[in-house]
């Protein structure tokens, strides 16, 4: 089974896999891996880090292919046997067009529409450190916009989005039982 957790910058997507390698073993692979050996091994095809809008867009036959691959290798008579990928590049049409293709997967969205600059600095991790208050501020706004936009493609869909705002370790819990109920 493989286990898909998408969503902006910020939202908990780091923090949900790890909570499923704790609980589950199940090991894990970042989409930024990904990104950087393709922006650096074939920059041909566009694929880059950054907060453009077209990120997720040329990385996708990539992701899926990799996606192919892993599934593959696991032992479908075996449910614990499984892998979860995270990043911002896994979108709702990754998880369709995986299941399109008949890969087991279980798929969850994380979004805040609620990140304030404040929230961001206050983070244990704060990775924007030393930089301008506007930095914060373009941050916070773009992950709001992109959480709002991903909901929205979510209920499209049909699959699980998971607001991390109000309530971030309640949130991860359900998201966390929406990833393994479903396996």
């Amino acid at each position: 089974m493989i286990h898909l957790i998408g969503g902006p910058p910020r939202v908990g997507k780091t923090t949900l896999t790890l909570i499923l390698l704790e609980r589950a073993g199940l090991p894990y692979l970042p989409t930024d891996t990904l990104v950087t050996m393709l922006q650096e091994a074939a920059p041909e095809y566009g694929v880059r880090h950054g907060a453009h809008p077209d990120k997720a867009g040329p990385a996708q036959p990539f992701l899926l292919a990799f996606l192919t691959a892993v599934a593959a290798s696991l032992d479908p008579a075996d449910p614990a046997d499984g892998y979860t990928v995270e990043g911002d590049v896994i979108t709702p049409a990754t998880a369709t067009a995986l299941a399109a293709a008949g890969i087991p997967r279980t798929a969850v969205f994380l979004g805040n529409t609620g990140l304030t600059p404040a929230l961001l600095r206050a983070a244990p991790d704060d990775w924007l450190a030393g930089s301008p208050p506007e930095a914060y501020e373009r941050t916070a706004a773009l992950v709001r916009e992109r959480s709002a936009t991903l909901r929205a493609e979510c209920e499209r869909s049909g699959q699980i989005y998971v607001d991390t705002g109000r309530n971030h370790e309640e949130a991860l819990e359900f998201a966390y039982d929406s990833l393994t109920r479903r396996s």
